[in-house]
């Protein structure tokens, strides 16, 4: 897997942030994902076909980095306790079993948040 070091500021459009380029088409081959940082917020690109997703990278439930994780058809599944996240929503699929919730004080994993994505060319842009 590819990663872009390189945290990348939006332009600001009055209120409203900018699409940013966050990597290239040509860094996510089909059915994988990557992590980059885009405005200091650590992003999740995946692509499955022609759709590209954008996502939170850090699982909710206890912080495993996503794009480490597995893709199941249009889910990530965390590397630490499997939770599953389906990639166009950010809604949690499947929780952490609930013995691991106890064993880290109950935590469940909550939905995350997506970003708007646009190509062009062989840019992938997010607004943040």
């Amino acid at each position: 897997m590819l990663s872009n070091k390189m945290s990348k500021e939006p332009e600001q459009v009055g209120r409203e942030a900018a699409f940013v380029e966050a990597a290239k088409v040509s860094d996510v081959p089909d059915t994988s994902m990557i992590g980059v940082t885009v405005s200091g917020k650590q992003i999740l690109i995946s692509r499955i076909g022609t759709k590209i997703y954008a996502i939170d990278a850090i699982c909710s439930h206890y912080f495993g980095y996503l794009p480490k994780g597995q893709l199941k058809n249009s889910r990530v599944v965390c590397p630490v306790h499997k939770a599953e996240y389906d990639l166009d929503t950010g809604k949690v699929v499947k929780d952490v079993p609930a013995l691991l919730r106890l064993a880290t004080g109950g935590r469940r994993a909550t939905d995350l948040k997506t970003y708007e994505v646009k190509v062009v060319g062989d840019s992938i842009q997010v607004r943040t």
